[in-house]
């Protein structure tokens, strides 16, 4: 018997965005480069990979403070 397929809409809600300035010391850059690169990220990509991961990371940890107290 067939299943029928499985269908999903992935829905992007444009955000509103912000430009910032940041520097960042240039060995730090080129090795920020090589990694996007190996992943196959533009640089952009990657940083807002990381800077996600460790905003996802921190709010985790402020909300389970809250929880417990």
């Amino acid at each position: 018997m067939n299943q029928p397929e499985e269908t999903f809409e992935l829905r992007l809600h444009p955000r509103v965005t912000e430009t910032i300035s940041l520097k960042i010391p240039a060995d730090t850059v080129e090795s920020l480069k090589k990694v996007a690169a190996s992943r196959d990220m533009s640089l952009d990509a990657l940083l807002k990979f990381y800077m996600g991961q460790g905003l996802r990371y921190d709010l985790a940890k402020i909300l389970d403070s809250k929880l417990s107290h």
